[in-house]
C-alpha cells in the first residue's frame, strides 16, 4: 500500500472517531427521560385459595408486592424530576445566567470584548483579543461571530519569532432544540475561515463541525452543570498547511452569589487527531460581576494540567473581559 493511501485511510479513521465522539456526547446530552423512566412490569397480585375464606378474614390482607420504578443509566443523564419549588428556583437562576451571559444555551444578544495573556511552553507567549457578537432571533436561533486579534512571540522559533494581526474569523449558527427551566440543549454548526493577516496567525484552512451545549439545573447546589462539545475538521484551504481535526469538550459548574456575582469552574479537554490523538487538559476559574444594567465584567485565570504542547493548551493564562447583554428580537 502506498504512503498516500495509508495517510488517507488514517485520516478517514480519525474523522470517524471524532464524529462518533460527537454522537456519543449528543446521545448523553439529549433528554432521555422517556427511555430512562420505562417501568418494569409489575407482578400480579397474589390471591389466596377460595377454599379458605375464614383464614382470609382472620388475618390482615397482604399488601401486593410493589416494584419501584428504576431509571436506567442513560435516563439519569437527561432531565430529572424536580419539585415545583426547585423548578421555580431553576427558572430564576436561568434568567440570571442569561442576563450575565454565562448560559451557553440561552438565546440572548451579546456584545463582548475579551483579552487573554497566554504563557506557552519554552518561553513563548501570546495575547489573544476577541470581539464577540451574538445575534438572537425568533427566540430559539442564534448567530455568533468571533473576530480575534492575535499577537505572539517565540524566541526559540527558527525564522520569524513574532507576529501580530487579525486571526481566523469564526461563525456559529445554533438552534435551541430543547428548553425547560431545569434542562436545555443547543445544537449548531461552527465554521472558521482563513482570514488571518499572516501565515503564523491562523490555521490556513476552512474548518466546519458540530457544536453542542447543554445546561442542567443542580438543585442541591443551586447551580448549573454545563457541557459543551465542538468538533473542528478542515474542509479546504491552503494545501500546504497541516489538516485540522480537533475535538474540544468542556465541563462547567456555574453558580451565583448575592444576585450580582457569578463563578464558573471549568475543565477543558482537547484532542488533536492529526497529532496522533494527543490530548490536553486545562482548568479555569471565572469570577464575574454585574456592574450596572446589562453590563458585566469578568476575570478568568487558568492553568494547564497536561499536554501543554497541544495547540489550544497553555502553561497558564489570565483572561479579562466586559460584555453587554440584550434580549432576543
Amino acid at each position: 500500500m502506498r504512503w498516500d493511501q495509508v495517510r488517507k485511510t488514517r485520516g478517514n479513521l480519525t474523522r470517524v472517531c471524532a464524529w462518533l465522539l460527537g454522537a456519543i456526547f449528543l446521545l448523553t446530552s439529549c433528554p432521555l427521560t422517556a427511555l430512562g423512566q420505562e417501568a418494569l412490569p409489575e407482578p400480579p397480585v397474589r390471591s389466596r385459595p377460595e377454599s379458605a375464606p375464614q383464614a382470609e378474614m382472620d388475618s390482615p390482607a397482604e399488601e401486593p408486592d410493589v416494584v419501584p420504578k428504576k431509571r436506567r443509566f442513560l435516563g439519569r443523564l437527561g432531565p430529572q424530576p424536580v419539585t415545583p419549588e426547585q423548578r421555580e428556583e431553576a427558572e430564576r437562576l436561568r434568567k440570571l445566567a442569561a442576563k450575565y451571559g454565562t448560559d451557553p444555551t440561552a438565546i440572548v444578544g451579546r456584545l463582548q470584548l475579551s483579552s487573554a495573556y497566554i504563557d506557552l511552553p519554552q518561553g513563548a507567549r501570546a495575547v489573544d483579543t476577541v470581539a464577540r457578537v451574538d445575534v438572537p432571533f425568533r427566540r430559539d436561533f442564534l448567530l455568533r461571530v468571533d473576530a480575534p486579534f492575535l499577537k505572539w512571540s517565540d524566541p526559540n522559533r527558527p525564522g520569524t519569532t513574532s507576529a501580530q494581526g487579525f486571526s481566523d474569523l469564526a461563525v456559529t449558527a445554533a438552534w435551541r432544540a430543547y428548553n425547560t427551566p431545569e434542562y436545555a440543549v443547543l445544537v449548531g454548526v461552527t465554521s472558521t475561515m482563513p482570514t488571518s493577516a499572516e501565515t503564523g496567525l491562523g490555521l490556513g484552512k476552512y474548518t466546519v463541525g458540530p457544536t453542542i451545549a447543554t445546561a442542567r439545573f443542580l438543585p442541591q447546589w443551586e447551580s448549573f452543570l454545563i457541557g459543551l462539545f465542538t468538533q473542528q475538521v478542515s474542509a479546504g484551504g491552503d494545501p500546504a498547511r497541516m489538516p485540522v481535526n480537533r475535538s474540544r469538550a468542556i465541563g462547567q459548574i456555574n453558580s451565583f452569589w448575592a444576585e450580582r456575582w457569578w463563578t464558573i469552574v471549568q475543565a477543558v479537554w482537547l484532542v488533536d487527531w492529526e497529532r496522533n490523538a494527543k490530548t490536553s487538559m486545562t482548568l479555569e476559574l471565572e469570577v464575574g460581576r454585574s456592574v450596572v444594567g446589562r453590563w458585566g465584567v469578568f476575570a478568568r485565570p487558568g492553568v494547564g494540567i497536561w499536554g501543554q504542547e497541544v495547540p489550544g493548551a497553555f502553561d497558564w493564562n489570565v483572561e479579562v473581559g466586559v460584555r453587554y447583554m440584550f434580549p432576543s428580537f
